[in-house]
């Protein structure tokens, strides 16, 4: 496959090309039934909360320290 039809294929913006006419919905189809299965490749996706929280906590502090100087900065 060439990389113009990879891109034609490509599925953050197949809708756009099949509305445009660059592809038919039975051609997308057609390429999505040829895909090669992968899924022994693939590898879980695991995100412990702690790792979560603790980013989420970050995120707040910064906020926090933000709104502060810009408090601050207005006084």
């Amino acid at each position: 496959m060439t990389k113009k039809e990879e891109i034609l294929y490509d599925v953050r913006i197949a809708e756009r090309n099949i509305r445009d006419g660059e592809i038919s919905k039975k051609e997308y189809e057609n390429h999505l039934k040829n895909l090669p299965d992968v899924e022994e490749k693939g590898e879980p996706l695991i995100i412990e909360e702690d790792e979560v929280e603790a980013e989420a906590e970050a995120v707040a502090e910064t906020e926090a320290e933000v709104d502060q100087e810009e408090e601050e900065e207005t006084e």
